[in-house]
């Protein structure tokens, strides 16, 4: 449907058995010994040190225990504004590479789930929501790849050799793939993991990883390895010769949006709203700290008058038919929007039981 638009969140990548963002650092200690090996320069081992001394982390500890990855990164940026110390064992470039280790980890937590998600949820969804001659509009706050590659697989019912996203922002290695190539439109507001960027020229780069080099328009890319630009000497930039870093927003209360390739897939993620007819959102919970996420959705969505045309897939354990006003969810959405069309059994509950839903043909 070319007037729908799908919303995703961290819950979605949930549904597919992937880390929410409480269980990436727990995830990040107990494979330390696996992201050290491949870390020359010995930011995994400082950073686990950092854990243990700072935040007395160690084996064995529930992930409750666990500073929260937001808090956790919210003190590393606000250091790093102010250029303190944040103790005087960790001045601020041992902070910054504190921070490019986490990085570094979030991308080998999330690549390597990746490989092993099973993702046909989010293919179902996007073939139902969107059956051909339509193609994909989704926007999400994830930067994992779990909906691109369901993409790419989807596209190749639109043609056999597939089409990667248009991704709306200036990813510079994509000259060479045509109009006539690209399925759909994913706008990622946080980034995305297989982004690189130029901080000193502001290019902009698209990474292969191991996931999504299944693709055969991939061949047309001279794409960087993605891991190795997530360690220091990470890959050049083509133009400058200085090192790519990937394109991020962390978890952070301090969430920094004024990247110019970022501002513009805001732009576009706003007018796809506004041009929108039904919205459906999966697994994304209005977190009160993601006021510029809230602004966009309340101005984008403020023309849909019916509110019954914004769905929430929500996922609640302990009572699938639980009533938004019961739910914490629900009652932002409510808030927000009015009486909305409020599922809470999960993603795979509702494919199976959204009749309403259009199927799209088998080719």
């Amino acid at each position: 449907m070319d007037d729908t638009v799908l919303f995703l969140g961290a819950g979605a990548t949930k549904s597919v058995k992937g880390p929410m963002t409480d269980e990436i650092l727990p995830r990040m200690y107990a494979e330390k010994s696996l992201l050290a090996a491949a870390d020359p320069k010995g930011l995994v081992a400082r950073l686990v040190q950092f854990l243990e001394t700072e935040f007395h982390v160690r084996a064995g500890l529930p992930k409750e225990e666990y500073p929260g990855l937001p808090l956790l990164m919210s003190l590393l940026d606000m250091a790093l504004d102010r250029r303190e110390l944040f103790h005087a064992e960790w001045d601020v470039t041992v902070l910054a590479e504190l921070r490019q280790a986490i990085e570094l980890g979030i991308f080998d937590v999330l690549e390597e789930a990746l490989v092993k998600f099973p993702t046909n949820n989010h293919y179902s969804l996007l073939q139902r929501l969107f059956p051909l001659p339509c193609t994909p509009q989704v926007i999400t706050t994830n930067y994992d790849l779990v909906v691109d590659t369901s993409m790419m697989h989807l596209s190749r019912q639109w043609r056999p050799e597939g089409g990667l996203p248009n991704y709306r922002c200036g990813i510079a290695n994509l000259a060479p793939v045509g109009p006539e190539q690209r399925f759909g439109s994913l706008l990622k507001l946080h980034g995305s993991l297989n982004w690189l960027y130029c901080r000193t020229c502001q290019r902009l780069e698209l990474g292969a990883t191991d996931s999504t080099r299944f693709l055969s328009i991939y061949g047309q890319i001279i794409g960087p390895d993605l891991r190795s630009s997530f360690t220091t000497d990470g890959a050049p930039c083509g133009v400058c010769g200085r090192q790519l870093r990937p394109l991020l927003v962390a978890p952070s209360h301090l969430k920094d949006y004024r990247n110019p390739h970022l501002g513009q897939v805001w732009y576009e993620a706003q007018r796809v709203l506004r041009q929108s007819k039904r919205a459906i959102f999966v697994g994304y919970s209005l977190p009160d700290d993601d006021v510029e996420v809230i602004y966009l959705l309340k101005r984008g969505l403020a023309h849909i008058t019916d509110p019954k045309q914004i769905t929430v897939v929500e996922y609640c354990a302990e009572n699938p038919l639980i009533l938004p006003q019961q739910h914490p969810v629900g009652r932002r959405y409510r808030a927000l929007f009015g009486d909305i069309d409020w599922h809470a059994g999960g993603l795979q509950s509702w494919l199976d039981s959204a009749s309403g839903l259009p199927i799209a043909p088998v080719h």
